[in-house]
């Protein structure tokens, strides 16, 4: 999942702005910018996570209470919306825009630019579903022996556990209310900013992608769902999106192992060839197969202090996550 994950802004002093309701944000259609790049204003919220600084997220909030910072692409569909490093010029065009002060943009790779300051992202994992691969078990033969162990022993520990794959539109109130709950309870000390509406949230996907969005829920042997894992599915690629569990059960049955699991199982043998897993427990993911793709964010601004102070946060205090890339695959 996403580290940044924007809300809604109340007010935008612009006179020049067309602001409406997506996937419970603001999508901000400005009147002089004609590109192809959708512009969002974001709104971190009260930061409960350890991954940036709270002098960083108040400098942020600061430039956001004068509506002025915008992002290139919807923060909330992460994997969908980075930005091809060709398409700096368009982000330029944006930021030259009236009003607009500061752009935040993530890009495939690491943009050299001057233009703007660059932050290394957590990459996003993926899976590539070999041709041969006709099912579940097909996946798992092609590990080594001791990452096949390893899955296998995720897949006992939750042995009485069901699933359930549910569509956009199957989903209902109860089921809604029950992901919502568990979303935030997973994110509330693993993100910087987290929608106040997550149900507002969860129903914008349901609109949006009606049956491409879906979501398997995890039943204990009471018939209660203690889990939840919700995807896109766009072309030939899944893009995994929200993930909540109960966290006294985490552990023992390996619910995040099993729900990442269950979406392989699910999509392997359909014609899909890509699984995006999603950023954060990287070397987890990389036990399942899945491959780090580098990506960036990157800031420009033309507020003179922020600059200088995302400058030296970058330089003192900023520092990429290390972890290490496991290779679970027999070579073919």
């Amino acid at each position: 999942m996403s580290v940044f994950c924007f809300t809604t802004v109340a007010l935008c002093r612009s006179n020049v702005l067309n602001i409406e309701t997506s996937f419970g944000q603001r999508l901000l259609n400005h009147e002089t910018y004609t590109g192809n790049i959708s512009i969002y204003i974001p709104e971190l919220s009260k930061p409960t996570g350890r991954y940036v600084s709270r002098l960083f997220i108040r400098l942020i909030n600061a430039s956001l209470r004068k509506g002025s910072l915008v992002f290139a692409g919807n923060p909330c569909t992460p994997g969908m919306s980075v930005l091809n490093q060709n398409q700096e010029d368009e982000t330029q065009a944006i930021i030259n825009q009236p009003g607009i002060r500061t752009l935040v943009c993530n890009y495939w790779g690491k943009p050299q630019t001057k233009e703007g300051i660059v932050f290394q992202a957590e990459p996003f994992m993926l899976l590539k579903i070999h041709p041969a691969w006709k099912n579940f078990e097909d996946y798992k033969l092609a590990m080594h022996s001791k990452y096949r162990v390893r899955v296998n022993k995720a897949l006992s520990c939750s042995q009485h556990l069901t699933s359930e794959w549910k569509s956009g539109s199957e989903l209902n109130e109860v089921n809604i209310g029950i992901m919502a709950d568990m979303l935030s309870a997973t994110l509330a000390n693993k993100t910087l900013a987290l929608p106040p509406n997550l149900k507002g949230l969860i129903k914008g996907f349901c609109r949006e992608f009606g049956d491409n969005y879906k979501t398997v829920f995890c039943y204990d042997e009471n018939g209660a769902i203690v889990g939840f894992l919700s995807a896109i599915k766009s072309g030939d690629t899944v893009f995994a999106m929200h993930m909540g569990y109960r966290p006294e059960h985490a552990r023992a049955w390996h619910l995040y192992q099993w729900l990442m699991l269950n979406l392989i199982d699910k999509f392997t043998g359909t014609g899909i060839k890509k699984i995006q897993l999603g950023r954060t427990a990287t070397e987890i993911k990389s036990t399942l197969g899945a491959e780090p793709i580098e990506n960036s964010f990157v800031v420009y601004t033309k507020n003179i202090l922020l600059k200088n102070a995302l400058k030296f946060y970058k330089r003192y205090f900023f520092n990429p996550k290390v972890f290490i890339v496991r290779q679970p695959f027999r070579e073919n």
